[in-house]
Formats: structure tokens, sequence, C-alpha cells
């Protein structure tokens, strides 16, 4: 029985173009939440207005400054209680007056953005990293498809 020089290659379970939407989707869904973040940003920088709000609670947990705030009603009707961590001037600021000033979307009141608030890079660095690995993974399939004959066999 001749043996051939080719490697056999096994056919998926599914077609190329259910890979490919599988693929895009994943893709979509790994930066939705940076790319949310970032438009909420542009909408509170845009749209937004300085609103005083009043602070509920103010602690520091691992030199984190944290307060719990609630928006005035007029702004949000609900009354939800909001929490952000501060740097250290706007957490003093905002712990001995009880108040702070929130930049927010009106009609929108989950937009908001108190002055002083330090940003975590974890959305970002999430989706920078997820994506990483799926560009490695593709690359390694295309190189896998170009060089058949180096995977042994």
């Amino acid at each position: 029985m001749a043996r051939s020089n080719r490697l056999e290659t096994t056919q998926s379970a599914y077609p190329q173009p259910v890979r490919r939407l599988v693929l895009v989707v994943f893709v979509v869904l790994v930066n939705l939440p940076a790319v949310h973040d970032a438009w909420t940003g542009h909408r509170i920088a845009a749209e937004g207005r300085d609103v005083d709000a009043v602070v509920l609670a103010a602690r520091t947990i691992d030199d984190h400054h944290l307060v719990d705030y609630r928006l005035p009603e007029d702004v949000d009707p609900a009354r939800r209680q909001f929490s952000a961590s501060l740097d250290a001037s706007a957490y003093e600021r905002a712990r001995t007056s009880h108040r702070l000033a929130v930049r927010v979307v009106p009609g929108d009141p989950g937009a908001n953005r108190p002055a002083g608030e330090t940003s975590s890079p974890v959305l970002l660095a999430a989706a920078v990293g997820a994506d990483a690995i799926v560009l490695l993974v593709l690359g390694l399939w295309w190189w896998r498809r170009r060089h058949p004959a180096e995977l042994g066999g």
C-alpha cells in the first residue's frame, strides 16, 4: 500500500463560515466592555453636566480611597447608590464635606464620573490580552495551514 507524503487533514464538524462567525462573536464580546467604557466616557465629556452628589460613606482599603454617593433626585429619581475610587485630595474633600462633584449625562444617571476618580486599566488590559491570545491562535492556525509537512506524520 503506497503511503502518501501528504499530511491527512481532518475536516471540522463546522463549516468555515460558522467558525468565522464564532471568532467574530468572540472578538466582539471580549472587546465590548472596553468599547462601552470608552463610549460612556466620551458621552460624559461631551454631554455631561456637573452636579453635587451626597457622599453616603467614605473608607480607605489598601490605599484605595472609596466613596459611596447618591446623585440629586432631579438627576436620578430612582436614588441609586454609586461607588467610586478617588485620588487622595478628592477623597479628603468628599470625606470632610460629604459632597462630591460628579459629571453626569442628563437622562442617563448611570453614565456618571466623579471628579478625582481613579480609573483602573483592568478592562483595557483584559481586552488587549484576549485579543493577543486570539491573534496568537490565528497565527498558529495560519502557520499550520501553510506548513503541514513540518508537523510530522
